[in-house]
């Protein structure tokens, strides 16, 4: 199968971090448990669950801005062999996206290595370089209807069950470096190294 795009995850998929949420939450000294419980169990939206996460991080220091972020996004790294999987994108001829459930802060760090055409992920609200908060834009389980975007064959890469519904809404899908396997998949790509990500989509007709 030919792909006329590929649709990536970020978090732990493009970038190191598994969580670019938590590695928020990690500089502030914060923890979201109770709120992601009440997510889940349906209790609260996903804004909701997006301002609870501001809050916390307000609670700790009451003026947060831009450089802040600018400072936690300076070490966040790519993948392993991440130059493999850059040159093929650059001669890829469909679309390349990265659709994220993480937050922009974070996630728009992917394009200082990749040849991405576009980028969904939520995003914080500033005014004049201060946080004033979040803004909820990709739900992690409806993250399939970005896809409906684009026409052809689709495939998509994730790393974790918040892929779902990207794998669902797509042609072929490859786990990639996630901790747990799942049988809604047609690929499993174990560790992290993006260069056998790229072997695999590479074989892809």
């Amino acid at each position: 199968m030919r792909p006329s795009l590929i649709a990536f995850d970020v978090d732990g998929v493009l970038l190191k971090p598994k969580s670019s949420w938590n590695t928020i939450h990690n500089y502030f000294g914060v923890e979201n448990e109770e709120s992601l419980r009440a997510f889940l169990n349906g209790d609260i939206e996903y804004q909701e669950f997006i301002d609870r996460d501001v809050n916390l991080w307000l609670g700790k220091k009451r003026e947060i801005t831009r450089s802040d972020f600018q400072k936690i996004a300076n070490d966040i790294a790519p993948n392993p062999n991440f130059q493999y999987l850059r040159e093929f994108l650059k001669e890829f001829k469909g679309n390349k996206i990265a659709i994220s459930g993480g937050i922009d802060v974070i996630v728009s760090k992917a394009r200082e290595y990749f040849d991405l055409d576009d980028i969904y992920s939520n995003a914080l609200v500033f005014e004049k370089d201060v946080l004033k908060g979040g803004k909820a834009i990709v739900n992690p389980h409806e993250k399939g209807r970005f896809l409906e975007k684009y026409d052809g064959k689709k495939v998509s890469v994730g790393d974790s069950e918040w892929d779902k519904d990207m794998f669902k809404s797509s042609d072929y899908s490859i786990l990639f470096n996630s901790d747990s396997d799942f049988d809604f998949v047609d690929c499993i790509v174990r560790g992290n190294d993006l260069r056998e990500l790229t072997r695999v989509l590479k074989d892809l007709k």
